[in-house]
């Protein structure tokens, strides 16, 4: 191409995706480093197969993000806390009842919550925050032991 030999013009794309790769924060290229690299070593061993090498870099693209961006994007991925994260595992006050089957109101930080509960709770007892749904706090009984 260009009266530039492939297992060059394969390399350079090589090197390319890797700047991009280390250039950005998230994960952009790799995957085309990765087939452009194999691309170089077809281009080495059959520099006429055009065709192959395009082939074995689409394929080589495809099967390495297959198999690892799942993996990449669960490891790499930061859960950013939001200000609510903070209430997880304090304790509030039930402002009303809260059961299962009726969501009451508990009360943390000077702020009033919808409550919900797999267990009965009683107005004026204190439960615990487990998570946070939407804008409802997910709550527990405190007993003796906690």
């Amino acid at each position: 191409m260009f009266g530039i030999p492939m297992v060059y013009i394969w390399l350079a794309l090589t090197v390319l995706f890797v700047i991009i790769e280390v250039a950005t924060t998230d994960i952009a290229s790799i995957w085309f480093a990765a087939g452009a690299l194999v691309s170089t070593v077809v281009a080495w061993l059959a520099p006429q197969a055009l065709a192959l090498q395009a082939v074995v870099f689409a394929v080589v693209t495809v099967v390495t993000m297959y198999f690892t961006k799942p993996l990449l994007t669960k490891y790499l991925t930061k859960k950013t806390p939001t200000n609510m994260d903070m209430y997880i595992g304090r304790d509030a006050l039930a402002l009303s009842d809260i059961s299962p089957e009726e969501p009451g109101r508990a009360k943390i930080a000077g702020l009033t919550w919808q409550a919900k509960s797999n267990g009965v709770i009683k107005a004026g007892e204190m439960c615990r925050i487990v998570k946070i749904e939407g804008a409802s706090l997910v709550v527990d009984k405190i007993t003796v032991n906690q």
